[in-house]
């Protein structure tokens, strides 16, 4: 297993998309929420509160189902829009004489080359629905993409009108990859393996703009625009979506070290949804994103924190990942390595009885099978059971060094922003899932996250969410309902 991998899921509710702790606050007059006392009132009154944020966020966005540009949209997709191929082919295929395939061991046959471009202008046109023919009728534009369908299920005209526009960069992004597939060979009558090799090219937009009106009166807007550092790498991404009182705006910004997110969802001039993250690495390029392998991506992640509110519900969170990176890796190199079957069963091969004279020599062959097969299989179980003691003895200092890390270098609170109080913060201890299996025992050991209260009483998540929070989950259900009616 990669034990950096798993570390960072572990620390994903943490680890996000988040940035570097603040110090502009004055810790006297508006301290850090880590830094606020607990809420003394107890688990009971803290998820009743809770509740009743949620409640409020379901209760503010109730009309969004109605909406006009929503329902718009949902008959869109109802009408089967059209398909729009923005795909440029380019196909090129160099074909190996037979004696020289067999020469390479029969793999391959034919050495295929597929290139494809994506650019968004290729599809520009107008796209009118045809109520007769239920199909789209296509005029050719220059610099849109538009649809105009009817704004309801069941309207007769085409009353919505969908306008998209688009600015190329200039700049691209370059995918490859490869795949094997088999066609057949008419000389030989068999089939080869071809490996094919992909080339796909996206081009990368400067803006990228959306407007819809339903009887002329502009309904939903959306507006984004895209900047690239030299080597590809998003600089600023920035989004701004409306629909009717509704507003979402979405921002990103990176630098050589930085990778910043903000998040917005409003009603009005209220805002109902905040999150606001960054996350610092030591060196950020789209190569080392990109072409670099999982834990050498890791390697480069320094420091995150994050925050995310509801109402007046705020979860934080924050980790020295570096700090925990390093003083894992003393555990994380003695990872066993399970026994390799192939190391004790390897050229043990069941005897064919159409390669012997006789009966009796074929069952010699046989016997002689069988006793390797047995010597072999006992030397592995010794080296798997001792496998299965060092796992244990592995995931147990593993994991409680872990959790010790966590509860050092992170940290993560919901607080209540009109009290000011702290609800409950997460602590992390070592986890010990028993199996029984016969006559053994076997230990797998994780990292539990467990909430924290005023009155130092440490509950598990899922029992946490077990009770109190019915009425919520009733008007979130209630919700989804109005958007599938």
């Amino acid at each position: 297993m990669k034990k950096t991998t798993v570390l960072l899921l572990i620390a994903a509710p943490i680890v996000f998309s988040a940035c570097k702790k603040s110090n502009d606050s004055d810790p006297e007059n508006n301290p850090s929420i880590y830094e606020l006392p607990y809420d003394k009132e107890g688990v009971t009154a803290n998820k009743a509160f809770m509740e009743a944020e949620g409640r409020d966020f379901v209760k503010k966005v109730d009309d969004l189902s109605s909406n006009t540009a929503i329902e718009a949209l949902e008959n869109f997709n109802r009408l089967e829009a059209p398909e729009i191929d923005i795909t440029v082919n380019g196909f090129r295929k160099i074909t190996a004489g037979s004696q020289r395939i067999e020469a390479i061991n029969n793999v391959l046959s034919t050495l295929t080359t597929e290139k494809k471009s994506y650019i968004l202008s290729k599809a520009f046109g107008v796209y009118k629905y045809n109520q007769s023919t239920k199909k789209w009728d296509k005029t050719a534009s220059s610099d849109k993409i538009e649809f105009h369908f009817p704004a309801t299920e069941n309207g007769t005209t085409n009353n919505t009108v969908l306008t998209i526009t688009y600015k190329n960069s200039g700049k691209s992004h370059v995918e490859n990859s490869t795949k094997y597939d088999y066609v057949y060979n008419s000389q030989t009558g068999n089939y080869d393996i071809v490996e094919i090799n992909t080339e796909e090219t996206y081009e990368l937009p400067s803006e990228l703009m959306a407007r819809m009106t339903i009887n002329s009166s502009e309904v939903m807007n959306l507006s984004s625009i895209y900047t690239y550092q030299d080597d590809k790498l998003p600089k600023l991404i920035n989004v701004n979506l409306s629909l009717g009182s509704y507003a979402a705006k979405f921002e990103v910004n990176t630098d050589n070290k930085l990778a910043g997110t903000k998040f917005s969802f409003a009603k009005g001039s209220e805002t109902l949804i905040a999150w606001e993250a960054n996350s610092n690495f030591s060196s950020l390029s789209y190569d080392n994103l990109v072409n670099s392998k999982d834990d050498e991506t890791l390697d480069l992640f320094v420091s995150a924190n994050t925050t995310f509110t509801v109402g007046s519900f705020t979860l934080g969170g924050q980790i020295d990942y570096a700090m925990m990176h390093n003083e894992l890796k003393t555990v994380r190199d003695k990872e066993p390595a399970s026994p390799d079957w192939d190391t004790y069963f390897g050229g043990i091969d069941y005897p064919d009885y159409d390669d012997y004279s006789s009966y009796n020599e074929y069952q010699k062959a046989l016997n002689e099978y069988n006793a390797k097969w047995e010597v072999a299989y006992n030397l592995y179980d010794s080296a798997y059971q001792k496998y299965e003691k060092d796992r244990e003895a592995y995931e147990k200092e593993y994991y409680t060094l872990l959790a010790s890390l966590l509860n050092k270098h992170a940290a993560v609170v919901g607080v209540n922003t009109k009290t000011k109080k702290k609800i409950a913060a997460v602590t992390f201890q070592l986890k010990d899932d028993v199996h029984q299996y016969g006559n053994t025992t076997v230990h797998y050991y994780d990292v539990e996250p467990l909430l924290v209260f005023g009155d130092e009483s440490k509950i598990s998540f899922e029992v946490f969410g077990e009770t109190g929070f019915e009425n919520l989950i009733d008007d979130v259900e209630a919700l989804l309902d109005k958007f599938e009616n």
